[in-house]
Parts: structure tokens; sequence; C-alpha cells
């Protein structure tokens, strides 16, 4: 009994590509492709980037002057997790803060991380008050498991995204 290496050879690159294959087409159909098209029913924001791996998804979006952070990022993280089944979910939201909105989210976020601290919930948004610059406007809204903090001036925008856990908490940049 000969082994035919010229046949052995082809049957296994045919099963690769097969099961390689396979797993691509599944991806796209199974996740990708909601996930654009959930992305494209949101008229305000547009996906930079999705990439989706075997252990989590990550997509960056850029959103128009018209998008709400407090409003309909929510709502959307919910329909990207449906989608995501389970897998781990890193959205990232690019926004375009100048000096002064990054040097007015500097003097807030001492406020923003005690109130996160000690569960002083009501306490954020006076924080954020204080330290928004005049002609610029704040937002904050919580849900059940995060903070959102929200300030526009002008074309700059500035979007943080904070969770309310303390296992997870901590301030972190999304941008």
């Amino acid at each position: 009994m000969s082994l035919r290496w010229p046949v052995a050879v082809t049957a296994l690159i045919v099963s690769l590509l097969l099961l390689f294959g396979g797993y691509t087409l599944f991806q796209w159909t199974n996740l990708e492709r909601p996930l654009k098209q959930t992305i494209a029913e949101t008229p305000t924001v547009t996906a930079k980037e999705i990439t989706v791996s075997p252990d989590k998804i990550t997509i960056r979006l850029e959103a128009d002057a018209h998008f709400s952070l407090t409003q309909q990022y929510p709502s959307l993280q919910k329909q990207l997790t449906a989608i995501a089944g389970g897998r781990p979910l890193e959205i990232e939201m690019l926004d375009h803060p100048d000096k002064t909105l990054n040097q007015a989210w500097g003097e807030m976020v001492f406020g923003v991380e005690e109130g996160l601290a000690h569960q002083r919930y009501s306490a954020i948004p006076a924080a954020v008050k204080k330290a928004t610059p005049s002609g610029a406007e704040s937002y904050v809204v919580m849900d059940d498991s995060h903070l959102y903090i929200e300030i526009k001036q002008g074309e700059a925008r500035l979007y943080r995204i904070l969770p309310l856990h303390k296992k997870e908490s901590g301030v972190k940049d999304n941008g």
C-alpha cells in the first residue's frame, strides 16, 4: 500500500480551504454583515473599522455633528451586543476634542471618578457642569452599567463612556 503524496497534499489543501472558507463565510454572514447593516441604519455614525476575531469584536465608530452619545449610543450598543452573541464587544467612539475640551476633561475627571468610586452619582453632573467651558454644551446620562459624558463646543466633541461597576471602574480614554 503506497501513499500517494500528491493526492494526500491535495486533499489536505482542499480540506483547509473548505474549513477556513467556511469559517470566513460564517463570520461574514453571522457577524460582520449584520454589524455593518445595524451601523448603517444609524444615520449619524459610520463604521471606520470592524475587526472580528475569535476572542472579541472591535468596532471603531465615527459620529457626525448630529450624533448624541447620551441618546443614541446606549441603544446602538445594545443592538450590536445582541449581534455579537456573547462574544466580548469593544466599541470605540472616535471623538475630536480640541485643547479646551481636553483641559475641561482634565479638570472634571477627579469629580467624576470620585462620584463613581463613592457611588455618589448625583454629584457627577455638577462636576461636569462646573468644568464645562463657557459656550459648550455638556450632557451626562447613566444606565445600569455605564456613565456617558458628552461635551460639544462648535465642531469639537468629547465622548467618555465609563463603567459603573467597581471591578471595571477607572477612567478610560475613549479616543
